[in-house]
């Protein structure tokens, strides 16, 4: 390989189980992308893809191969499915990245044999479950107006366990899920408590109202869920930390997730470059537009933004997964953690940045068709502008604030 092709190649697989399951997207690919634009134009759920990659073991990605999954195990090669996936469609990639990133956070916890410890929900069940392609699962943790840390949803005690109400936002694959795993405030008496729930799909009180209308990944899902005084059992719900306190101990996962979901934003910008490409190598007119100072200059902006974004993903993707190899999950210490999240802050804008230039550009070079409602670059115009919006802090200057306030403490 020549060290201009090494400087800016394409993030690849760093497992032969990662690379098995990006050679599966590869066959969906075609299949993905034209349902992709039907999906968005009529803004409804990608049930079709989603199904289809369900069948194929997409979504059974992390979980070990005992288990009936791929047995994938690195953030970095779930990162690479992603964006492999976000090429054809991002919508389908984010519902993707939302149930993977917690059967692969659930497939961590089992491998370090923390699943039968006290205090740990059913996970080996629930990975077994997945690779037997029967759970779906639903990241259930946004509310307007909350955040993460003073969530209105509220688990009250009854008589035989808990009743959940409140509404969630932005649960993306909601309309598919089988299953919600959400973040909820648990009140027992006097006491308040952060804590999870997995809460099924079908349990009365649940409803999906497949409501999403977004300006972009349209085919993603991301409707909101309501619960009414669902039941669930006792043991179904895990106590997570007191209520209100920004425990540093929990930024681990977060910071994990929130940087895995950068794929879906590489994914599109390589798909934008890829387009420009093709559309400067057409006959006559795309060639003769290629020759010119400006298409020239604006390929290169393209190729650079790239580079920044593989580079800076790919190398905080390493750094990740040599981590969480050496430490039990949630092991590792408060100045650990804050590192993790100030990393996947900074990453994720680089990121963010570069695929928004780089969609920008990739349309300029295709000319005015692109701006057409049906057009891939006009869908990816719209998809693209979800990032700034879907870190793992929001508002998005809440993200900046944290990256400031931890390098003032490391000096």
């Amino acid at each position: 390989m020549s060290l201009s092709m090494s400087l800016n190649a394409e993030l690849q697989p760093v497992t032969t189980r990662g690379a098995q399951v990006v050679s599966v997207i590869e066959e969906q690919h075609d299949f993905l992308a034209e349902r992709a634009g039907a999906t968005d134009q009529e803004g409804r759920f990608a049930r079709d893809s989603v199904d289809a990659l369900v069948t194929a073991g997409v979504f059974a990605a992390p979980v070990p191969v005992d288990l009936g999954g791929s047995g994938v195990e690195r953030l970095h090669d779930l990162t690479v499915i992603t964006a492999r996936l976000a090429r054809a469609d991002a919508s389908v990639a984010v519902a993707h990245y939302m149930h993977t990133a917690l059967a692969w956070y659930f497939a961590r916890i089992v491998r370090f044999g923390a699943d039968g410890e006290p205090g740990y929900l059913p996970r080996q069940e629930w990975l077994r479950a997945i690779g037997r392609r029967r759970m779906l699962l639903c990241s259930a943790v946004a509310e307007r107006g909350a955040d993460y840390w003073n969530l209105t949803t509220t688990a009250s005690p009854s008589y035989n366990g808990w009743l959940v109400s409140g509404r969630k936002v932005l649960a993306s694959l909601s309309p598919a899920a089988t299953h919600f795993y959400c973040r909820l405030r648990a009140q027992r008496g006097e006491g308040r408590h952060l804590a999870s729930a997995m809460i099924p799909a079908d349990a009365p009180g649940v409803h999906v109202e497949d409501n999403w209308q977004g300006l972009g990944l349209r085919g993603s899902g991301s409707g909101d869920v309501v619960f009414r005084e669902c039941a669930i059992p006792d043991e179904a719900l895990l106590v997570r930390g007191p209520w209100g306190a920004r425990d540093p101990g929990m930024l681990e996962g977060r910071a994990v997730s929130g940087l895995g979901l950068n794929g879906v934003y590489l994914g599109l910008a390589e798909a934008a470059r890829d387009h420009a490409l093709r559309c400067l190598a057409e006959p006559n007119s795309g060639r003769t537009r290629a020759r010119s100072a400006g298409a020239r200059s604006a390929l290169a902006e393209m190729e650079i933004a790239l580079t920044a974004a593989r580079g800076t993903l790919g190398t905080a993707l390493r750094d990740f997964d040599s981590c969480l190899q050496r430490n039990r999950p949630q092991s590792i210490t408060d100045e650990t953690g804050r590192g993790m999240m100030k990393a996947c802050q900074s990453v994720s804008l680089v990121v963010e940045r570069a695929a928004v230039q780089v969609v920008d550009l990739a349309m300029r070079l295709t000319g005015g068709a692109s701006y057409h409602a049906r057009h891939p670059l006009a869908r990816a115009y719209r998809d693209v502008r979800a990032a700034a919006f879907m870190p793992p802090y929001s508002p998005p200057e809440e993200a900046l604030d944290f990256i400031a306030d931890t390098a003032l403490e490391e000096n």
